[in-house]
């Protein structure tokens, strides 16, 4: 994970890793669980990401690049908040699982960053 790409933010009540580009990043499972660990090394477990910083492949559920994800952040117990517009999600599908996640306490989606921060840093 080349560091230049998020930003940890350790001197909120709960440490967070957040993106700090608007570029692609998470292309495979590995690239997120080189996030996860990144943000374990300074003691962060919380983490909000563009919806640009995903693979296009991330949006359809077929890859099953977005199953791992959710599979990592239930193993690791981290919290992602995933911000934009996502105006790459094509699936039905993927939309459905977007609202369920909304109503649980690992993965959220929302249009604008302060949406999510009340969630994330509960």
């Amino acid at each position: 994970m080349e560091p230049d790409r998020v930003e940890v933010h350790t001197d909120a009540a709960k440490p967070y890793v957040v993106s700090r580009t608007s570029e692609q990043f998470i292309l495979t499972a590995q690239d997120f669980l080189d996030l996860l660990a990144l943000g374990g090394e300074h003691g962060a477990n919380l983490f909000v990401l563009e919806d640009v910083n995903f693979t296009a492949g991330f949006y359809d559920l077929k890859t099953g690049l977005a199953g791992e994800v959710l599979q990592k952040l239930s193993n690791y117990n981290c919290r992602l908040a995933i911000v934009g517009m996502f105006a790459m999600v094509r699936s039905e599908r993927f939309r459905e699982l977007m609202s369920e996640s909304n109503k649980g306490a690992q993965l959220r989606f929302a249009g604008r960053r302060e949406e999510i921060m009340g969630w994330l840093l509960l």
